[in-house]
């Protein structure tokens, strides 16, 4: 018997989680809180994952976190900068569609629902970057569009390293070890380290422990909710993030999503359950 109850975890912790970053951005760059993340994460994982050992997957799981993690997620976070969490996080959860939608690549076919899945996700775009009064939105948008093509390529190569018989704490694991090291070379080059802020333990405990809730127990528990619920229902539960963001960012007064901000992200999170429900 299914329960929601699991995927509902990662969907709030992946709701709230948005927001948060959005606060942290305002004192560290990018990258730098991306790399942060990541560094913790693996740091969790590093001692499971050692236990767990590695196999022939290893190659896939480093590539799937340097294309998601390192690059996907930096662009998510630039998109939280420039348009906040209201808007990119329905922008970029349209990966769910695009991994379906590039389906026929792997010679999958492609249900006709998930076209007009496609049409909603275009109105719901729209609508958000109408809903922004004067300040412009195309940039944020955009990069949140970036950012869910990254992940929907890291999607694929994170079925490819668990197919090959890879553990899943030590997939994810490498994932975040991949992008650290990554992110962490580009920090470097970049010298951004030398404008890191000097926060009290409070304040770095609690950017650790939204990081490590977002990308080890978030993570974790969604593939568990894949494992003993199914890929749909967890997808389904875990699409309704993206407007779970809203509510709470203006509940928390965060931020100020417009009514169309609300409409926006509710056209998306619908073209998402309708593409897993019905695709």
């Amino acid at each position: 018997m299914t329960n929601p109850l699991f995927a509902l975890i990662p969907a709030v912790i992946w709701a709230f989680s948005p927001i948060y970053y959005r606060v942290f951005l305002g004192k560290f760059d990018f990258l730098s809180l991306n790399l942060i993340r990541t560094s913790l994460a693996s740091v969790v994982l590093l001692v499971p994952a050692l236990y767990f050992g590695f196999n022939q997957s290893i190659y896939y799981a480093l590539l799937s976190g340097s294309v998601t993690l390192a690059v996907g997620d930096s662009l998510f976070l630039l998109s939280i900068r420039e348009t906040g969490a209201s808007v990119a996080a329905p922008v970029i959860y349209t990966y769910v569609l695009f991994v379906q939608l590039t389906a026929s690549f792997v010679g999958e076919n492609v249900p006709l629902v998930n076209f007009a899945s496609a049409g909603l996700v275009i109105l719901g775009v729209y609508v958000l970057s109408r809903g922004g009064g004067n300040k412009p939105r195309a940039k944020g948008i955009a990069l949140a569009f970036a950012g869910g093509l990254a992940w929907t390529a890291g999607q694929d190569l994170i079925a490819l390293a668990t197919g090959a018989g890879g553990n899943v704490v030590s997939v994810a694991f490498l994932r975040n070890f991949a992008a650290a090291l990554a992110l962490a070379v580009a920090v470097l080059a970049t010298r951004r380290y030398k404008n890191w802020p000097r926060l009290a333990l409070r304040e770095f405990s609690f950017v650790a422990f939204i990081a490590i809730t977002d990308l080890v127990v978030g993570s974790l528990v969604f593939i568990y909710s894949v494992a003993t619920s199914g890929v749909a229902l967890t997808v389904i539960v875990t699409s309704v993030s993206p407007f779970l963001t809203q509510v709470f960012s203006r509940a928390m007064g965060k931020e100020s999503p417009s009514n169309m901000d609300f409409a926006g992200g509710a056209l998306i999170v619908a073209a998402l359950i309708l593409a897993v429900a019905f695709g």
